[in-house]
């Protein structure tokens, strides 16, 4: 399972001329420039930090703190004089004490957690969400490769259209010259020319909207890797055309349910459900920690006495009522990770829905470019026929024409199918989770110097 279909396609190309491709540095450009590989990377930046969060509820905490306070005291006192006349009480005595006091404080405190089943849960959920977050960043990257390509591809596709229909509209202006040189002498018609020229005006039409898509493919690019996209190229013309090995879709498939990095972020996800509906039933157990202080009290006034306080203790707390609260955050938990089990069996469908429709992209892909490129061959001999008819009488103006178009339809489809199938292959090795630079290189030794289509 583990052999490729793209190192079977460069079996032919060794004998290809020499060529000057950039899809690999273009790929390079976009490792740096792409924003959405890069805020895939700081997602999975800030996702790691998951685990020493977590793991930090297990570590020892310690605090200090103080404090600095000044006041004014009155005491007032009070009481009765001795009497030694009965007839004449005498008058309460009262005594006054005004201070004023300056109150230090300083504490130091220690405090270990011994167990939490919580934070237990959480630790093992943090390992989980880590490992999700490098799948996350490991898809984003394959993503890249994948959208890098059709990006690529579609401005190759483009400029082939466009050196297809700059052709096209050089032919039918020869085309129209002709027809209007043979009314000339009586041997063509005003529908001929006509025709012809109407011919020629489609093209020029063509040309137009080849050259927007051109301009709107190298922008799309270029949003990619950061610089301006004019890549020049096409694919050699003796591309080999390799079917998917292992040639069974069940091998395939298999693949893809084991290394889909779709398909592992949402078994990941699921996993990080279930953990945090046991994270969240923990709260009904008890917690124990360790904790110890020391306190220093320091007054000013000789009134008020400093005083030094140490200790050391295990405490345990657990939650008997909480208003339903805990009871109430457990079957929301539960209904999430049921939520994420749905998700996951929904992705594996979906993934292997992609993985069938690759691999006959495959399959289809071969099959369509051989018979486009056996249509352009036909096109361009009745092409050729229709001329010698022409010449001889047997055929019309009308019938070059038709011959013609069919000829630069058939070129655009051909290029178009050797894309696709490319692109397919590509997509094929994603849904198995295998998409890789490699994969790049050995497809840019497949493109050449692009050039001009032959003549109509």
């Amino acid at each position: 399972m583990r052999r490729s279909i793209i190192p079977v396609l460069l079996a032919a190309t060794a004998a290809l001329p020499a060529t000057a491709n950039d899809l690999l540095d273009s790929y390079h450009e976009a490792l740096d420039q792409d924003r959405s590989l890069l805020a895939a990377q700081y997602a999975r930046d800030a996702a790691v930090e998951a685990k020493p969060q977590a793991l930090s509820a297990f570590l020892p905490r310690l605090t200090a703190s103080g404090s600095h306070e000044r006041s004014h005291n009155e005491i007032t006192s009070s009481g009765s004089r001795i009497i030694t006349d009965p007839t004449n009480p005498a008058a309460n005595a009262s005594t006054k004490i005004d201070f004023y006091n300056s109150f230090d404080q300083g504490q130091i405190q220690f405090s270990q957690t011994l167990w939490s089943f919580e934070a237990f849960q959480r630790l093992k959920q943090a390992d989980i969400s880590v490992a999700q977050a490098e799948a996350v960043y490991r898809s984003a990257q394959q993503s890249l490769i994948l959208r890098l390509a059709q990006a690529y591809f579609e401005v190759l596709a483009a400029s082939d259209a466009l050196r297809t229909g700059t052709a096209e509209r050089a032919a039918t202006e020869r085309q129209w010259a002709q027809a209007e040189r043979r009314r000339e002498v009586g041997l063509a018609t005003i529908i001929d020319v006509q025709e012809t020229r109407a011919a020629f005006d489609a093209s020029i039409a063509t040309v137009i909207a080849a050259e927007r898509r051109v301009a709107n493919a190298q922008r799309a690019l270029e949003e990619i890797t950061g610089r301006e996209a004019d890549p020049g190229q096409a694919l050699a013309e003796d591309m080999p055309l390799v079917p998917p090995a292992p040639a069974r879709v069940d091998s395939w498939l298999e693949a893809t349910r084991s290394e889909n990095y779709e398909l592992r972020i949402a078994r990941l996800g699921t996993e990080i459900a279930a953990r945090n509906v046991s994270a969240v039933r923990a709260r009904h157990y008890p917690t124990f920690a360790l904790s110890a202080s020391h306190v220093e009290s320091l007054n000013s006034s000789e009134r008020n006495a400093d005083s030094t306080r140490s200790g050391v203790g295990v405490s345990i707390s657990l939650p008997i009522y909480a208003g339903g609260l805990i009871a109430s955050q457990v079957r929301q938990a539960s209904a999430l990770g049921l939520q994420s089990k749905a998700s996951e069996e929904s992705t594996q469908r979906t993934v292997e829905r992609q993985t069938r429709d690759a691999f006959q992209g495959v399959i289809s892909g071969i099959a369509s470019v051989r018979a486009t490129q056996a249509a352009m061959r036909s096109s361009q001999l009745a092409l050729e026929s229709s001329q010698l008819g022409l010449k001889v009488g047997t055929r019309t103006e009308v019938d070059v024409l038709t011959a013609l178009r069919n000829l630069y339809a058939a070129q655009r489809t051909y290029s178009q199918a050797r894309y696709d199938y490319l692109l397919s292959v590509l997509s094929l090795k994603r849904q198995a989770g295998r998409l890789a630079e490699s994969d790049l290189a050995e497809i840019d030794a497949l493109l050449t110097v692009a050039s001009a289509p032959p003549p109509g």
